[in-house]
This record gives structure tokens, C-alpha cells and sequence, in this order.
């Protein structure tokens, strides 16, 4: 039977305020600029040559894509959180808290579900007595009970006069299951141990790797969206480190409209990148839009920002 005693809950109080610099990415500005979009230019410039009385109605569809692909950065800031809480599994226990990911259920077979949108899976990093690097971690790695028969836990946090912060968790255990493996105990074995954020980033994040699927379908009043992303598997301590970046790899895709057009997209190039702002995106979408009163492509291009600068261009 698992036993938990938690100690130390003053001491935690100060992790939860922010006191003990708990792994949040990285902090750079989101860009400040404003899109410059064709698509607000109540001239929509590089469509001169083909609009008609019917521009507004054949650019909804752009329109709607455009809004769509905000998911990205949902999805991406979804991502990072989850890896957070993952490195603070330990520190949320000994203060009493929640140890689950916010918005995500574990569904089996290493797969952790954010409703019907999204789905991350994790694998291991590195040989265990578990399974190979590679394979995937089946178990919930956010349910003590995987970690340690029995444990008490003490977690320590304090700020010196220079207002900086460190923070530890000390554990007395027995029985140390497949979970203490990822932060480099023995399983079988009893005993102490302390570690320190770091320390904890430093062995879950070698040892656990993410991969993630998006999968977003939106049903608009005048269209259709949807698309399936990828993002490879990537190593736990990127997601928290300094690139903090997320490769977002197109599937498919697939949108059209009730006036006849459909999409077909020429270039994806697009990757989340964790700010101070919760998150923005980099890079480019270029596509075309067929059907309908007239062809036309599109190119969006995120310059590290959640909104895209559109351009517009006649076929």
C-alpha cells in the first residue's frame, strides 16, 4: 500500500509564490511590432489585378485558416506546462498539491491527452530495467505511486539577501519503482536522497523524451479547417531549456469553403518558441486558394509573434 507524509509546508510556501525559480523557459520579448496584413488593407494590395465585388467573401477563407492556426501557440504553451509540472512532480507532492498536468489525462501506453486536439507521448532516454532507449514510458509519470512504495517527503526553499531563491526536496523511501528510475535511483532499493531543481531537470530531462500530435478541426459558418501537426521526439530538457522551441511538421491539411475554393499549402515552415508571453511562433505558411470568383495565394510569416504579417498575390 502506497504511504505518503508530507512535511514542510511552510518552507513550500515559498516555491508556490514564485520564491524557488521553478523551470519556466525562456524569458525573451515576444516581437512588439504589428502585423502588416493585406487581409485588414481595406485595398487588399497584390490582389488588384483580380479582384472583384466578391474579394471579402473569397478572402473568409484565409481568414478563418489564419484564426486557426492560433492553435499552434495554445497547443505549444500546453506543451511547455506540461513539461514543468513534470520537473516539479516532487515539490507539488510534499506541498500537498495536485500532482497532474492542467487540461491533460493520462489515456495509457505512454499517451497523455488534451481533449480531442492534442496528444503527447513520452519514451525513454536512455536504457532501463524497464525498457530501452527509445521505448515508450508506460506508466503515468505523474502518479507518485509509480515512483515510490512508500516515501516522506521534505521540501526546503529560501531566498538569500539578494533575492535569489534555491529550493530542495528530500525523500526517505522504500520500494523505489520505475518512476525513481527517471531521476537515477535504483529500483528495488530503499533509502534518502536530496535534490535540487536542477538536479531533478537534469535526470528527467535526459531520461524522458516528448513527442507531440495536434490534430485541429474547425467548422466555421462559411468553411472548413483542419490540419494534423507533428512534432518529433525531443528531449525533456529542451522543452524547459533555452531554445524552449517546439517543431510544428505538417501532416495534412485540408480546408475549403461554401463559395467553391479550396486550399492547397506550398510551404509550412513553422515553429512554437516559449517566451515571457506565454509563447509565440516563428516562421511561414505559404499557400493557395482555388475555386470560387478568383485564384489567389497567401503567405503568412510569423516574425516571433502569435500574429502573422499576410501578403497576398493573384495566380
Amino acid at each position: 500500500m502506497l504511504r505518503w507524509q508530507v512535511l514542510g509546508g511552510a518552507l513550500i510556501g515559498l516555491c508556490l509564490q514564485g520564491a524557488c525559480n521553478l523551470p519556466s523557459g525562456p524569458t525573451d520579448e515576444e516581437n512588439p511590432a504589428l502585423p502588416i496584413s493585406a487581409l485588414d488593407d481595406p485595398s487588399h494590395p497584390g490582389l488588384e489585378s483580380c479582384t472583384n465585388a466578391q474579394v471579402e467573401a473569397e478572402l473568409a477563407l484565409t481568414r478563418d485558416f489564419k484564426d486557426s492556426c492560433h492553435e499552434m501557440v495554445i497547443c505549444g504553451g500546453l506543451s511547455m506546462a506540461f513539461a514543468s509540472t513534470l520537473i516539479e512532480v516532487l515539490f507539488n507532492s510534499a506541498a500537498g498539491n495536485s500532482t497532474q498536468p492542467d487540461g491533460f489525462r493520462y489515456v495509457g501506453e505512454g499517451r497523455y491527452a488534451a481533449g480531442t486536439r492534442m496528444e503527447l507521448t513520452l519514451t525513454l532516454g536512455t536504457a532501463t530495467s524497464f525498457g530501452q532507449a527509445g521505448d515508450i514510458i508506460d506508466f503515468d509519470v505523474f502518479e507518485l505511486s509509480n515512483y515510490f512504495e512508500a516515501v516522506s517527503l521534505k521540501a526546503k526553499a529560501s531566498v538569500n539577501t539578494s533575492g535569489e531563491s534555491t529550493s530542495s526536496v528530500s525523500a526517505e523511501y522504500s520500494g523505489a519503482r520505475s518512476g525513481a528510475e527517471l531521476l537515477g535511483v535504483a529500483a528495488g532499493g530503499s533509502g534518502n536522497l536530496t535534490l535540487d531543481l536542477d538536479a531533478v531537470l537534469d535526470s528527467l530531462g535526459k531520461n524522458v523524451y516528448v513527442e507531440t500530435r495536434i490534430l485541429m478541426q474547425d467548422q466555421r459558418e462559411s468553411s472548413s479547417v483542419s490540419y494534423e501537426l507533428y512534432a518529433p521526439r525531443t528531449q525533456l530538457k529542451d522543452f524547459i531549456g533555452a531554445s524552449g522551441a517546439l517543431d510544428m511538421q505538417l501532416i495534412d491539411v485540408s480546408a475549403g469553403s461554401t463559395t467553391g475554393q479550396t486550399m492547397t499549402v506550398t510551404n509550412w515552415a513553422m515553429e512554437y518558441s516559449s517566451t515571457s508571453s506565454s509563447g509565440t511562433l516563428d516562421g511561414s505558411i505559404d499557400f493557395e486558394v482555388r475555386g470560387g470568383s478568383f485564384d489567389y495565394a497567401a503567405r503568412f510569416e510569423y516574425p516571433h509573434r502569435k500574429e502573422p504579417d499576410v501578403s497576398l498575390s493573384c495566380l
